[in-house]
């Protein structure tokens, strides 16, 4: 069976699993802080973003495209509610999203190597 790679940049923690195995079936067990909620793409909860090696990743389906898109819109809906240039300044370095790819762990499987991060 073929084998990746993948570090959880967070906690440090380098492990080799199965080809076609999720993210958050890793990140519970070395005790990375991706959170989740319903496991099943719906509630976005475990969006992560990607270090290195997007390529080496399964392609977001529909549904997590969707997914992701309604959390991209929330993010940015609670940007907007923001009264001043430093409110908006100080969340946006918060949240931490410019220029990461994000990705939900609960649907993510790994092909390769690479290297992931909560938000």
């Amino acid at each position: 069976m073929a084998k990746a790679k993948v570090k959880f940049a967070d906690v440090n923690v380098t492990v080799t699993v199965p080809v076609g195995t999720r993210i958050i079936e890793i990140s519970e067990k070395v005790g990375s802080y991706i959170a989740y909620n319903c496991r099943e793409g719906d509630c976005g909860q475990c969006m992560f973003a990607v270090v290195e090696g997007a390529q080496n990743l399964s392609k977001p389906s529909e549904l997590e495209r969707a997914t992701l898109l309604q959390q991209y819109r929330e993010i940015i809906d609670g940007w907007r509610s923001l009264d001043s240039a430093e409110a908006i300044a100080a969340a946006m370095k918060r949240d931490n999203l410019g220029g990461r790819e994000c990705r939900l762990a609960c649907q993510t499987q790994v092909f390769g190597d690479s290297v992931v991060a909560p938000l």
